[in-house]
């Protein structure tokens, strides 16, 4: 008698921390991870060097996961290898954060990585220019909703919507198991109906198991509150044009762009947030002012963009590849503030902003990322005490929780896992407020399809 194949299941991280969510699903010899990001304390630097995997093994930066890592790596350590397996191994990706695909420096370079077409595409411009690590990684793009086998596995990719370009849903078909991984996403950004749309197929789909992310069940309300204390001739220069979504932003954003005056405007953002990035430059060019850009930022941002659109760049390294017509000085923005913003990137020239003539700074997302971030407040501090009048421009990449419970009822799975959230307790008591069985599994445990089954009789 044949002996039927069995679904199992293990979680490699990302259960109590936002990021570096790892699952594996086993059946036979086929393996699928689901992400390979950054464990939570792990250096990213630390992980693009295959010298330190045994080290990065030793202090629980890497999982310990057998046949993943060449032997090479390995050195000593009693983990079997790549070479060493007979399982056939692939990592599905969900979005490009560098929690999710911090530990890609570490896979063998052929080892499949499969990812929507649009995210593999944006990947390679951002590692290009520096904008993320340029892994040596074996890209399989495939398309939304278009179904594909992996041994006894079915996959799907579905199109969602976080603050990055190619953001997935990934529904799974196992042999006695069906998952499905919600990825980072929201409803309040650009396209809303992509989070419906999947969230309905899940529903239909029924799954045995939906992995939901939680970040915002990690904050108390009000706790993320990006205004600092300071002297109450600073705090006045300091405004916030934050908004609950994308739309409500971008209006907030062309109204103060639009004011009249001679001041320069100065804009610090999240890159791989393009879409954004496309819409504040047309607000800018609408207010009759060029948007200036990193060579690298406007190398990605161009081909976003209308031909016609006034986008230019200093060239910093004497590029001779870009166009001399969009090429300025220093000296032509500061003879016209009126006519230019200027995007100012903290971990490039971030300290020549204060050369420049006071205006309007809007902080949007870019690094420091918030009060969180020990760099944040003296970069505050230091850009008002310059003169400059301060926008904070959050909008968030995740749902609400409001907006979490709302997808989680929508998609009505037999048994939930919150994670990607500090504080997944607090995520399990809203998911049973909602009539559903939320479920805290343990690292690095072995469950059996049945045994999840099991959990949501």
């Amino acid at each position: 008698m044949t002996q039927q194949i069995t679904t199992q299941v293990r979680f490699w991280g990302g259960l109590d921390t936002i990021g570096g969510n790892i699952v594996s699903l086993e059946a036979g010899n086929y393996r699928i991870l689901t992400d390979f990001g950054a464990l939570f304390g792990a250096s990213l630097d630390e992980l693009k060097q295959v010298n330190l995997t045994p080290s990065l093994l030793e202090k629980g930066h890497l999982p310990a996961i057998d046949g993943l890592y060449t032997r090479q790596q390995l050195g000593a350590s009693d983990l079997v290898s790549y070479e060493e397996t007979d399982m056939k191994t692939i990592v599905c990706l969900s979005h490009l954060h560098l929690d999710h695909i911090g530990g890609f420096g570490q896979l063998p370079e052929d080892l499949p990585i499969y990812a929507l077409e649009d995210s593999v595409s944006f990947y390679q411009r951002l590692a290009s220019d520096g904008l993320l690590p340029d892994f040596k990684v074996n890209w399989q793009a495939v398309q939304s909703e278009e179904p594909f086998q992996f041994g006894p596995f079915t996959i799907e990719f579905v199109v969602s919507d976080h603050d990055t370009i190619g953001a997935a849903s990934i529904f799974i078909t196992g042999p006695d198991l069906k998952v499905v991984n919600s990825g980072d996403f929201r409803l309040t950004g650009f396209h809303p109906e992509r989070v419906l749309h999947w969230a309905q197929k899940a529903r239909d789909f029924q799954p045995d198991l939906f992995l939901v992310e939680g970040t915002t069940f990690s904050f108390d309300p009000g706790s993320r509150d990006d205004r600092m204390q300071l002297p109450e001739d600073l705090a006045a220069r300091v405004a916030s044009i934050s908004a609950g979504n994308e739309a409500k932003f971008l209006k907030d954003f062309t109204q103060v762009v639009a004011q009249p005056g001679n001041q320069l405007v100065a804009l610090n953002v999240y890159p791989q947030n393009i879409e954004r990035l496309v819409y504040m430059a047309q607000a800018l060019n609408r207010a009759g002012r060029t948007l200036v850009l990193e060579p690298n930022y406007y190398r990605l941002l161009r081909p976003y963009m209308a031909p016609e659109a006034a986008l230019a760049t200093i060239n910093w390294d004497g590029d001779s590849n870009l166009p001399a017509q969009d090429v300025l000085t220093w000296d032509q923005v500061q003879a016209a503030p009126a006519q230019y913003a200027v995007q100012v990137d903290y971990e490039q020239h971030h300290d020549y902003i204060f050369s420049l003539s006071e205006g309007i700074y809007i902080h949007s997302n870019g690094v420091p990322l918030g009060a969180y971030d020990a760099r944040y407040q003296p970069w505050l501090e230091g850009i008002v005490k310059a003169g400059w009048q301060f926008y904070h421009g959050h909008v968030s990449g995740h749902a609400s929780t409001q907006d979490l419970c709302l997808v989680n009822y929508v998609v009505g799975a037999k048994l939930v896992v919150p994670w990607h959230s500090f504080k997944p307790e607090r995520y399990a008591e809203a998911l049973v407020d909602l009539g559903l069985t939320p479920w805290l599994p343990s690292l690095e445990t072995t469950y059996s399809a049945d045994q999840i089954k099991s959990l949501a009789d």
